[in-house]
């Protein structure tokens, strides 16, 4: 299975002030925005990670959290499931929806 995060970053020409700001606040840079990369004979297998892969929203926020743990020695891969799992815990109800929402696009494919 080949997933992996890439970041995407636009053209740094012609930004706007909408282009640069985060909760009202302008950060001076362009956001960057995280994207699944799957392996397209995977997801033709799995039509359910599919969905689910374009239904998954983390917010920036969230990552930023998981980024500074990390940064602060919790990078071992315990640590990294447990964050997940506590995050799951924290958003219960749109992992739930999410859920739902892939196994349903996946029985009417």
């Amino acid at each position: 299975m080949d997933i992996k995060f890439i970041k995407k970053q636009q053209s740094i020409g012609n930004l706007t002030e909408k282009d640069t700001s985060l909760d009202g606040k302008n950060l001076g840079f362009p956001l960057l925005q995280q994207h699944i990369v799957a392996n397209k004979k995977f997801l033709e297998d799995n039509p359910v990670a599919q969905r689910w892969f374009e239904l998954v929203q983390i917010p920036v926020a969230d990552m930023n959290v998981e980024s500074l743990l990390i940064k602060e020695g919790e990078d071992k891969p315990e640590d990294i499931l447990r964050h997940a799992q506590e995050w799951i815990k924290n958003n219960q109800q749109k992992y739930d929806i999410w859920l739902e929402k892939a196994r349903k696009a996946a029985n009417s494919a």
